[in-house]
């Protein structure tokens, strides 16, 4: 294994730990009806099962990132979930949470497209074991 292929590959676990913790405390204080997402859900709009929901995605995308083979699946939830959460406060005027958003989007991207499966990568490109 070179330095190179090292390196990336603790970059790619520091970001896939750091998404998963966030999922997991998200999706946790979600599904277990922490006061603060119960208010925030009910003033956006959403219903209790929308909260649930979401926190189950996210659980479950805390779950998938740290299985390298699963981790673009765990990654690609929780992209459709920061995109869900940048149009709600986008359009709720709560600008200032956006920023935090754009970033975890921007970390699932990474994660989602680096251990996407050998069948989506270009002929040539799969990595070798």
């Amino acid at each position: 294994m070179t330095k190179l292929r090292i390196v990336k590959e603790v970059l790619l676990w520091i970001i896939a730990l750091l998404l998963a913790l966030v999922c997991l405390r998200s999706g946790w204080l979600k599904v277990s009806g922490n006061i603060f997402w119960v208010r925030d859900f009910h003033r956006w709009g959403y219903t209790d099962g929308f909260r649930v929901a979401v926190g189950i995605a996210e659980l479950v995308s805390a779950v998938l990132l740290l299985i390298p083979r699963l981790a673009s699946y765990g990654a690609s939830l929780f992209v459709v979930v920061m995109l869900g959460a940048i149009y709600t406060h986008a359009t709720h005027n709560e600008s200032s949470r956006l920023p935090f958003n754009f970033f975890l989007l921007a970390l699932s991207l990474v994660i989602a497209f680096m251990r996407r499966p050998n069948f989506l990568k270009k002929p040539g490109m799969a990595e070798k074991p």
